[in-house]
């Protein structure tokens, strides 16, 4: 009889070691890499290729939305290695210009584009094109949420990208209430239609909206205590309505009910770049510095991980959105590597170290839309008659600016041939010559001309990288705009007692920065 059973131990032993594959290093978990996924993209201008890739959401299995952040330009001899997606030149996909062509893009699950939204194309000009991709799980219409950080603004539009039914934020103009954002990121929703916006790069906060986005409240500040953030750059709600917010550069995931009240945090967690609650009520996250997939319970403790930085398929550089479908698809797009993948679940992988999201409600047949007229990429004028014209010197600077170029998360993250000029964080004098319906903004050599009647000026015309400008009248007060290659800013001009007051917003990639300089006239 005992040899009977020991017999019986062998065999099963044998029959375990038998079904384990040999070798490996579990380097994409559990699922392998779709090779060629997506395809090329067969709309693309001859000589492009996919863009920045700041999203990606799987309606089904056979329609994946792309947020595309434009297409980049191929250089005239490719290197070897190079695998279709800008990454592999061993380049962030940020870095170069795009020219903002095909911004939403979606995918059957070949990987083959089979819509493209060009219509909307005109939203994302001169800005960094979408920054996440969405779809309310309550909703039965399917909406599509696209959120646009640079221009502070988040639409939302029917799910044939027919009509456009929400805009919230106003372009170019950030603000801190309920009808400005400062480069919000995410979304995230309660079963009533309410939802909650992570905001963002520049502000500090959550902002919470019924269904028919009527701003409620907000809450946060800028810092490392509860309650107050560091890029506040994900966000998610598990079934009990707690709210879980990625404090992105504070390193840790913050947990609130919804109203705001502070919960709990979630420390040590390196840059948490995307959050979602799965269906089975666990917190997925994704690392950037990292480059990993992370899986906790809702108390905070981790129960697995898996990722390897690289640009080879299967590989991660800065997965800024991630997804899946009902097949337990995975899919994931990359802001650095400037591609998105699909993973296939591995036929003996454990279940419990795969993300399933909560799956939508069954879309209606009957969809109940009412469309906006689509916005036009224009300022008005109100106001004016101000005349700034005249020699300044920098009196103070708030807070103050740091020394060198406006590189670095106090600077505004500005790189370029103006970093040391128009961009610069506080520009220690400047000369503005105002006639006429015209206005140039002089300081360290370098022009930046406007029209004050809110044209676009473009210097040199038609380059990708010119220094573009824009003006116009909030009253007595003055916004210029500039933008030149990945960097943006606004100034506020406000003259009082003499003095000029500059309010400068600089944006640039994942860096931000508001700066109040006062300036004394000296000729």
């Amino acid at each position: 009889m005992r040899t009977a059973i020991v017999a019986v131990f062998v065999a099963a032993a044998v029959g375990v070691v038998s079904t384990q594959e040999k070798g490996g290093d579990d380097r994409t978990g559990p699922y392998d890499v779709v090779q060629g996924w997506p395809q090329p993209l067969a709309f693309a201008q001859r000589g492009y290729i996919w863009g920045s890739t700041g999203g990606i959401f799987a309606e089904s299995p056979d329609r994946i939305f792309i947020a595309n952040r434009g297409e980049l330009k191929l250089p005239a001899t490719l290197p070897p290695g190079f695998t279709g997606f800008w990454g592999s030149f061993g380049e962030q996909a940020t870095t170069p210009t795009p020219e903002f062509r095909n911004c939403i893009v979606i995918v059957n699950r070949d990987g083959k584009a089979t819509e493209s939204w060009t219509q909307w194309d005109y939203l994302f000009e001169d800005g960094r094109g979408p920054h996440s991709v969405l779809i309310s799980p309550y909703d039965p219409d399917h909406n599509v949420w696209l959120v646009d950080d640079i221009h502070h603004q988040i639409f939302k539009f029917s799910n044939d990208g027919k009509r456009l039914l929400m805009v919230l934020g106003t372009r170019d103009e950030p603000g801190n209430d309920g009808t400005h954002f400062k480069r919000p990121t995410d979304i995230a929703w309660l079963p009533d239609g309410t939802f909650f916006v992570s905001d963002g790069y520049g502000n500090t906060r959550v902002a919470k909206f019924d269904k028919d986005g009527k701003f409620i409240k907000m809450w946060g500040t800028r810092g490392t205590v509860p309650s107050q953030f560091n890029t506040p750059h994900s966000i998610t709600i598990d079934r009990n309505r707690r709210v879980y917010v990625s404090d992105r550069a504070n390193n840790r995931i913050q947990v609130f009910d919804e109203n705001g009240t502070y919960l709990d945090a979630f420390p040590n967690i390196q840059q948490p770049y995307h959050i979602r609650i799965s269906d089975d009520q666990f917190l997925w996250v994704f690392s950037g510095p990292l480059d990993k997939m992370l899986k906790y319970d809702l108390q905070g403790r981790l129960l697995y991980a898996w990722g390897t930085h690289g640009t080879v398929p299967g590989l991660f550089w800065a997965v800024h959105e991630f997804s899946a479908d009902t097949d337990g698809n995975l899919y994931t797009a990359e802001v650095f590597g400037g591609r998105s993948q699909k993973f296939h679940a591995r036929p003996t992988a454990d279940p419990a170290h795969m993300y399933r999201p909560q799956p939508l409600t069954s879309k209606s047949s009957t969809p109940a839309l009412t469309a906006l007229t689509p916005p036009k990429n224009q300022f008005t004028n109100v106001g004016g008659g101000t005349n700034f014209s005249g020699t300044w010197t920098l009196a103070s600077a708030e807070p103050q600016a740091p020394a060198g170029r406006g590189r670095g998360a106090a600077g505004g993250g500005i790189a370029g041939p103006y970093a040391d000029s128009i961009f610069a964080p506080a520009p220690a004098a400047i000369t503005l010559t105002q006639t006429n319906n015209q206005l140039s903004f002089e300081t360290a050599g370098k022009t930046a001309r406007y029209t004050l009647d809110t044209a676009l000026t473009e210097a040199p015309p038609g380059d990708v990288l010119a220094l573009k400008t824009r003006a116009h009248w909030d009253g007595a007060s003055l916004h210029l705009h500039y933008k030149q290659g990945m960097n943006w800013g606004r100034d506020v001009l406000g003259l009082s007692g003499g003095r000029l007051t500059i309010t400068r917003d600089l944006e640039s990639g994942g860096q931000s920065t508001t700066r109040v300089l006062t300036y004394s006239k000296t000729s």
